[in-house]
């Protein structure tokens, strides 16, 4: 085991990367299989199509460095050469590209940030409601007591008329 912070640190990201690299590679060993089952079966379209996909697999794999250049070059012209001798202009007519897909903007960090100043908008304009109706409810309080204080004063300044008049 290393002693030095960085190596151990290094360590930790190899192990991180040889995983990735080694799903990768599974996934071409798998994209090639299905263009070589279908090539066994003879079946043109879906061996183009498999072949294809296999070549944009490649692709990935040696942008991200998981296998050189190269190495994807004579892959891929392995693999099309292999669909090519089953797949007719036919076939190659009828194929279609997968629909791409719609990239995402902006990071989920953004979207949860958002997501937060949306609740903390809503839950401000529920407590500005709570603290209106409050302030309603407390006006109208101090209305009644006013009232009350203003008819039990009115109530004893008759009682005490009567005891003068007594």
């Amino acid at each position: 085991m290393a002693n030095i912070k960085s190596q151990k640190k290094r360590i930790i990201t190899n192990e991180k990367s040889r995983m990735r690299n080694r799903a990768v590679k599974s996934e071409l060993k798998t994209a090639t299989r299905r263009v070589k089952d279908a090539v066994a079966a003879e079946n043109g379209a879906e061996a183009y199509a498999a072949a294809c996909a296999a070549c944009r697999l490649l692709d990935k794999a040696a942008s991200k460095g998981v296998i050189h250049k190269n190495q994807a070059a004579n892959r891929k012209s392995g693999v099309m050469a292999l669909a090519n001798t089953v797949a007719t202009d036919a076939d190659r007519a009828a194929y279609e590209k997968p629909a791409k897909k719609e990239q995402k903007t902006g990071s989920k960090k953004a979207e949860r940030k958002a997501a937060r100043a949306a609740e903390m908008e809503a839950a401000s304009k529920e407590k500005a409601k709570r603290r209106e109706k409050q302030l309603k409810e407390e006006a109208a309080a101090q209305k009644r007591k006013a009232k009350e204080a203003e008819e039990a004063a009115k109530a004893e300044a008759a009682g005490a008329e009567e005891a003068a008049a007594e």
